[in-house]
């Protein structure tokens, strides 16, 4: 079965895959240079909906594969190996079957399971993450189907663990849609998944795309802040079928590095998301019309996904493009490290984004820059380079 039929009718998991998927793979390199054990926690591991009998299509099998590739790298480039562990935790019994029996085949890794829920697993996971020893690098994945069983007091714990990197799937469209509901209960729920009540300050007055800005914000702050996270970014997918945002993927990490692999993985991802719902809505339309669409025509219905992606690119990217602006021109010299990480805490912003401004900056004469090699001609990360402004 191919890689597309695997994800027919949840292109969306395809898209939050093949993000997790280089992720993991650049994260392993990386921290694998550093570290001697790796070590990946699965908070909602499923298996749901796979289609491959192998789980090929699951999070969990993604995740080993790439942590096997990273330490054959190692291996075969500087004799060293890395040591491999897993925890993954699901709490459906019936699934965590299918888990059990897949770990089980594992034999050059050291996986654990559990049949918990999160809030239940969190001393078994911090106690895995302890015994892999002061060499270990956590990497957690927190991945519900919904905005509840992951309130922000329960995960604090595995926030904060220090060194530690974070992939959270935050079910905006969900979220969206009841936020504001009058029921307690619901309200209740959101107060645990933000912490606090104040989230509700930062939606007051705004609508549609504003309020799911805010939203997504505010939350990224919350575990920015809980963790002691230095970055935090986030990616949008987007409905297969429909012109809106189902889900984001919110990243936190202490290093620059881990936002760069992300950023990375985001941009890879774009592609194939436009290519997906082009197909999703192709499928959905000839169902209802049982006509099979052919020709010129079947080429131009696939234009307006495309449209509606470049005109969320404009969006973020403007507003990205403002907020380094304001921050140079209050600062009047800011670190260009400041610049990125402002820049890139935005989804669908890029680096080459942030230096296309800079140049235009320079050309009209309102930007200087200091801290530059010799020849250098665009700034670069970690060189002390700073953005000066000169105004008109």
């Amino acid at each position: 079965m191919s890689n597309g039929d695997l994800y027919t009718r949840r292109e969306q998991t395809l898209v939050k895959h093949i993000i997790l998927k280089h992720c993991l793979e650049r994260f392993a390199i990386i921290v694998g240079s550093h570290w001697a054990t790796l070590t990946y926690i699965d908070c909602f591991s499923g298996p749901w909906k796979v289609k491959s009998e192998k789980f090929e299509d699951s999070s969990f099998a993604i995740a080993l594969e790439q942590l096997r590739k990273a330490r054959d790298v190692h291996k075969k480039l500087t004799g060293k190996k890395l040591t491999l562990r897993c925890f993954f935790l699901e709490k459906n019994p019936s699934a965590y079957t299918k888990l059990k029996q897949f770990a089980d085949q594992a034999d050059d890794a050291k996986i654990d399971t559990k049949n918990k829920k999160l809030e239940n697993a969190i001393q078994d996971i911090l106690k895995f993450v302890q015994d892999g020893g002061p060499a270990s690098f956590p990497f957690i994945f927190i991945d519900p189907k919904g905005w509840s069983g992951f309130a922000l007091k329960t995960i604090t714990p595995l926030l904060r663990l220090n060194p530690g990197e974070v992939l959270i799937t935050f079910m905006t469209e969900h979220i969206r849609r009841f936020i504001e509901s009058p029921q307690k209960q619901t309200q209740e729920s959101f107060i645990r998944l933000f912490g606090s009540s104040q989230f509700k300050d930062k939606l007051k007055g705004l609508e549609e795309k504003d309020r799911e800005d805010a939203i997504v914000t505010t939350y990224s702050e919350c575990v920015k802040r809980v963790g002691e996270f230095r970055y935090t970014s986030s990616a949008i997918v987007l409905h297969p079928e429909k012109n809106r945002t189902h889900f984001h993927l919110i990243y936190a990490t202490r290093e620059h590095k881990g936002i760069e692999v992300f950023k990375e993985a985001e941009k890879k991802a774009m592609p194939v998301m436009e290519k997906t719902r082009d197909e999703a809505k192709k499928r959905e339309r000839e169902k209802r019309t049982g006509q099979t669409e052919l020709g010129l025509y079947s080429n131009v219905v696939t234009q307006d996904p495309s449209s509606y992606f470049l005109s969320l690119r404009d969006r973020y990217t403007s507003r990205a493009r403002a907020a380094v602006l304001s921050l140079i021109q209050t600062k009047r010299q800011l670190a260009y490290d400041e610049a990125w990480s402002s820049a890139m805490t935005f989804p669908l912003t890029w680096e080459s984004d942030l230096k296309d401004w800079i140049h235009e900056w320079e050309q009209d004469g309102r930007l200087g820059t200091r801290g530059m090699k010799e020849r250098q001609r665009v700034p670069q990360l970690g060189q002390s380079i700073f953005l000066v402004w000169k105004g008109l």
